[in-house]
């Protein structure tokens, strides 16, 4: 089913991309007018993820654990270094290698969030770390933390907006969010735009640039919001950026210019 009104303005006024995918000419976002949710299952964690990355979820714990604690120091510059009183909720959290990386870094009460019952199991046994097994949608928060955390799980939703807000709700103040999600500005939009078309995935409700995450995160309230490359990609820009891959690097950088972006944001207070 097609729908053109944007889930995140609500504003129908939109640049068509593809016939399924449009940018609102209000918020910048880019929305899948074609939705459809994923179903997941077990597989996605063995024989799927594999077909990927060629290997499974679990075997890429070492590359998963050391991007955890990339973004857990980003996390800790804001939070402070005392981090024994502080808690966390890993929405989406899969084997829990991101909560047992914030437990590692030194978070008081660490928790997850995740609608694989196998996923869920495996993070309970192999790191004794709690996991709520629910969608995010229906989970009902029985505290507010002071970390919230969602690694490519926002352009999942089919209520982005609705699902910020209530990430918001269940921070303290001056809490932190911190999320990976797909950025529209970047190579492969840009350099590569009948690929990016082709392989949009059917479940991504939305692809967002660094200026519109911001904005909308600070519709929502938020006072405080950066923007980083969650990875760089030259090849995907073309030669001279591999052969000045440097330059490239610094200038991403500067200009937050990635297909995948890390964004921190501080609840007001």
């Amino acid at each position: 089913m097609i729908d053109t009104q944007c889930p995140i303005c609500t504003s129908s006024s939109f640049k068509k991309i593809s016939d399924t995918l449009l940018l609102c000419k209000v918020c910048s976002t880019v929305y899948n007018a074609g939705y459809a949710p994923a179903v997941y299952c077990d597989d996605y964690f063995g024989k799927e993820y594999h077909a990927q990355y060629g290997k499974t979820y679990e075997e890429d714990f070492e590359s998963i654990y050391a991007a955890s604690l990339f973004r857990l120091k980003i996390i800790q510059n804001l939070s402070g270094n005392n981090l024994s009183g502080k808690s966390l909720l890993d929405i989406g959290c899969a084997l829990g290698f991101f909560c047992k990386a914030a437990r590692d870094a030194g978070f008081g009460v660490v928790e997850g969030l995740e609608i694989s019952h196998y996923a869920a199991d495996y993070c309970k046994q192999q790191f004794n770390i709690p996991v709520h097994v629910a969608g995010f949608e229906q989970f009902a928060a029985n505290r507010k933390y002071d970390v919230i955390t969602a690694w490519f799980v926002i352009e999942h939703f089919a209520k982005p907006y609705a699902m910020l807000s209530k990430i918001y709700d269940m921070l303290q103040d001056r809490g932190i969010f911190a999320c990976t999600l797909p950025s529209y500005f970047g190579p492969l939009f840009y350099c590569h735009r009948k690929q990016w078309i082709n392989t949009h995935p059917q479940d991504h409700r939305i692809d967002v640039a660094p200026w519109s995450i911001k904005k909308l995160l600070k519709r929502i309230g938020f006072s405080y919001v950066r923007c980083f490359p969650s990875g760089y990609h030259p090849e995907r820009f073309g030669a001279i950026a591999q052969k000045h891959k440097n330059l490239y690097v610094k200038l991403s950088n500067i200009l937050c210019f990635s297909d995948t972006i890390l964004v921190i944001a501080v609840k007001s207070f």
